[in-house]
């Protein structure tokens, strides 16, 4: 091929990529959602009756960023790295859901564990997370799955990546994460893969006579984060709450409309605010 027909090719491919990311929706909620109508209740965003998550796998999507993932005492660093191998920067990043950059931690091993976190700019390229003390207590270390979106300014397109991390600690005696509030009942209106399905999660303290109140976390009522099987289908749909009306309620039902993924076994994580972070974890199983 000559060099003239092999620079053609490569512009045209650069091209298809430019505009395959610009046909995307153009926001956060969008990206992970298959037609963006948000709701606004009480000054609270919710996702809007024709709206569904999605289940991805952003290695699979060939985003042109790459993850580097460090894991050291009691937090660490990430870096995010364009095709060109320059890091993207503070002043490169939209705000997406009040913050920058999301990382969705999965620990899969040492303990069952998940944690969101949003890694602040500390230097040109370079974004620090610490973990809680809530994360720390009795957690031994392990591996983990890390996926992170974020929002580019100059295409305001959201961007996923994917990667992995191992998180060495001095030894402690290991315990599971706990959670001060329940789960009381969590339904679906279809478990088939391929079909829109309604998650349905009912919550409550368990202090009597069980009322939690919710409070906005992120500019919504909590966020759910959908995680496959760690070694056969690491990928994950992070999904935004419907209204539908009893979420306010004494005992709230957070609702969670997903394109349910292929047959197999699932962990549903949800995060909330009750005055303070909690985090509560389901398993769900997706049946052919």
């Amino acid at each position: 091929m000559s060099p003239l027909r092999q620079t053609l090719w490569l512009t045209a491919g650069a091209v298809l990529l430019f505009f395959g990311l610009r046909s995307l929706p153009d926001t956060h909620c969008a990206f992970l959602h298959a037609d963006h109508q948000p709701v606004l209740y009480n000054g609270v965003e919710f996702c809007g009756v024709n709206e569904e998550a999605n289940y991805y796998q952003p290695q699979t999507m060939q985003f042109p960023v790459k993850l580097e993932i460090k894991m050291e005492g009691q937090g660490g660093y990430l870096k995010l790295l364009k095709e060109d191998g320059r890091p993207f920067t503070d002043y490169e990043m939209g705000i997406s859901h009040t913050e920058k950059v999301h990382l969705h931690l999965r620990q899969v091993s040492g303990r069952f564990d998940y944690i969101h976190l949003h890694p602040q700019s500390k230097d040109e390229g370079l974004w620090e997370f610490t973990f809680p003390e809530s994360f720390l207590a009795g957690n031994p270390g392990g591996d983990f799955q890390a996926f992170v979106d974020f929002v580019p300014l100059r295409t305001g397109r959201a961007m996923l990546a994917q990667s992995s991390a191992h998180w060495q600690r001095s030894p402690v005696i290991a315990s599971p994460r706990t959670s001060r509030n329940q789960i009381k009942s969590l339904q679906m209106t279809t478990d088939k893969a391929g079909e829109s399905a309604y998650i349905r999660v009912q919550l409550k303290s368990p202090q009597e006579p069980g009322t939690l109140k919710l409070m906005p976390i992120m500019g919504a009522l909590g966020h759910a984060v959908l995680f496959g099987e760690a070694k056969e289908d690491p990928g994950y749909a992070h999904i935004h709450p419907s209204f539908e009306g009893k979420e306010y309620d004494p005992q709230p039902t957070l609702s969670f409309r997903l394109r349910l993924p292929k047959a197999g076994h699932y962990d549903l994580w949800i995060n909330i605010n009750d005055g303070a972070e909690d985090y509560l974890s389901a398993p769900i199983t997706v049946k052919p």
